[in-house]
């Protein structure tokens, strides 16, 4: 068991927050984490913002993040992911999907604003989706992403996503989060690289 890791994922409606919010704490509790879930989506249905913060460890109190204390978020955009930005921890880590935006409502200039965080990956969610058959898939991707960097295998997730995941869907779905864990892998590994 580890103390507590917060994360939060973010995106608008329509890009499965939900469904990889529900997959990731069902598989934590079955790997025997306390898990602590709290999700806010009001106007989900108009494209509006969509988020949720989960919290695992030992035992969980609250689900609830403050300011500045995030391990993780995981953008299914480049502006929702910059709107929960100050929820980042210093040393915590963005994962942030290069998804095309159709509306900005970003009042800054986005493309420069993840300068101002240490441990950023880019995840081509999207792209990768398309490639493995469902567009809709790059929550998964996002999953996937999220995983591998929190370390785990994808062993230890599969029998969730079997469990939550409709049948029809479960193959595509895994393709998708199979290639989200790599290339968060290779990210981190050209980033270990880098630090050399």
């Amino acid at each position: 068991m580890t103390a507590a890791t917060s994360i939060i994922l973010a995106g608008v409606g329509g890009k499965g927050v939900i469904t990889v919010t529900n997959v990731l704490s069902q598989g934590l509790v079955a790997l025997g984490y306390d898990v602590k879930v709290s999700e806010v989506h009001g106007m989900s249905q108009r494209g509006g913002s969509v988020h949720a913060q989960v919290r695992f460890g030992d035992k969980i109190y609250s689900p609830l993040i403050e300011m500045g204390t995030a391990d993780y978020i995981v953008g299914f955009d480049q502006i929702e992911a910059l709107r929960w930005g100050s929820f980042l921890k210093q040393e915590g880590r963005m994962l942030v999907n290069l998804a095309e935006l159709n509306e900005d409502t970003y009042k800054g200039k986005y493309e420069d604003s993840f300068s101002r965080y240490k441990h950023v990956t880019y995840v081509e969610g999207t792209a990768i989706a398309k490639e493995t058959g469902n567009v809709r898939n790059e929550n998964f991707v996002m999953l996937g992403a999220l995983l591998q960097a929190l370390g785990f295998e994808f062993g230890a997730w599969k029998s969730t996503m079997e469990k939550y995941i409709k049948k029809q869907y479960q193959e595509d779905s895994i393709l998708s989060l199979l290639r989200g864990m790599r290339e968060q892998r290779v990210a981190r590994e050209k980033e270990t690289v880098y630090e050399l």
